[in-house]
């Protein structure tokens, strides 16, 4: 039996600039990092001549890797299962389609276990289930939520033209990381949505040429260095208003990446004391995170908790993928 378990990310600055349709032309450049929330695969060999098991959405018993209803577990099965019977349980720290990479971490934690015989390292780990998604599936992602997932920590990555990435550790002293946990909150909108989806339309545009897309996401992509600036140097409120000028930037890419109750509830939070936010992942819904200093906390909860927005609690976290058998 092994169990295995990768990190939930959350994208700070650069968010789009690792899609192919952007990166391939401009290069990418995303500063995230890996938070405490996660999600866990646990696999064991089933005492049955075949098949597969599987407990994810919903439990029930496939004959071959082609049958599984999961799209993300199909993929996987298909490019990393031996052949042996197994059975495959799953569960995440929050909903999926929810904008903190839970699609890529499933992704990660499952390849990882799959692979225990012959473990891979992070940066494999990321490059496979990148490829789950984006050439298996023809998802139109970027690939900084599996490096992310896969790594954990604070990690500045570049997206090369020519697909290959570099990865940068970001040394945020423990003082601002604590801080940095303190300020930072993570609300849940109640909405969902298929990131594809809106991807797809930032794609669209940036495949066009269009002129506004293209600018937004230089500008999106220009972010990183002040935001890695402000978080090597402890400046936290600077963090919040750049995230706030991020969202500015990213609610121009497509008319998806927001709704008008999210947008209510934003100019609220900020009207009660937040210095800035933006909703995580390609945006229409999930998770809004807020830098928000201390004294002001209480009234921004209560203003969120008047929109139905109920808080998430996380904190940063510097492991990546782990993987242990039993």
């Amino acid at each position: 039996m092994w169990v295995s378990s990768a990190p939930l990310r959350i994208s700070l600055a650069g968010g789009g600039t690792d899609l192919p349709g952007y990166a391939r032309r401009f290069g990418g450049t995303v500063l995230g990092a890996g938070t405490d929330l996660r999600v866990t695969v646990m696999g064991r060999r089933a005492r049955r001549p075949a098949g597969i098991r599987v407990c994810l959405d919903s439990c029930g018993h496939a004959e071959s890797a082609q049958e599984l209803a999961n799209p993300f577990a199909r993929e996987a099965m298909l490019r990393h299962w031996d052949g042996a019977p197994v059975d495959l349980f799953s569960t995440g720290d929050v909903p999926g389609a929810t904008g903190m990479g839970s699609s890529a971490a499933f992704c990660v934690a499952l390849i990882a276990g799959l692979s225990a015989a012959k473990p891979l390292d992070a940066c494999s780990l990321a490059a496979a289930a990148g490829d789950i998604e984006i050439h298996g599936l023809g998802r139109p992602v970027g690939r900084q939520d599996h490096y992310l997932s896969a790594l954990g920590g604070f990690r500045l990555l570049h997206f090369h033209r020519d697909g290959t990435v570099d990865v940068e550790d970001v040394v945020v002293p423990p003082e601002t990381q604590r801080r940095l946990g303190e300020e930072l909150l993570l609300f849940h909108t109640g909405t969902s949505r298929d990131a594809g989806e809106i991807l797809g339309d930032q794609a669209g545009g940036t495949e066009r040429g269009d002129r506004d897309t293209t600018h937004r996401l230089h500008e999106i992509k220009d972010l990183t260095a002040p935001l890695h600036d402000a978080l090597t140097q402890g400046k936290s409120t600077e963090v919040g208003r750049l995230l706030g000028r991020h969202w500015e930037l990213k609610r121009g890419l497509g008319p998806r990446v927001s709704l008008p109750r999210i947008d209510r509830a934003y100019e609220d939070a900020l009207a009660a004391g937040a210095t800035g936010g933006k909703l995580l992942g390609a945006g229409g819904g999930g998770f809004l995170l807020l830098h928000v200093l201390p004294d002001r906390q209480p009234v921004v909860r209560d203003v969120l908790t008047a929109h139905g927005m109920p808080e998430q609690p996380f904190a940063f976290d510097t492991r990546g993928a782990a993987l242990h058998t039993l």
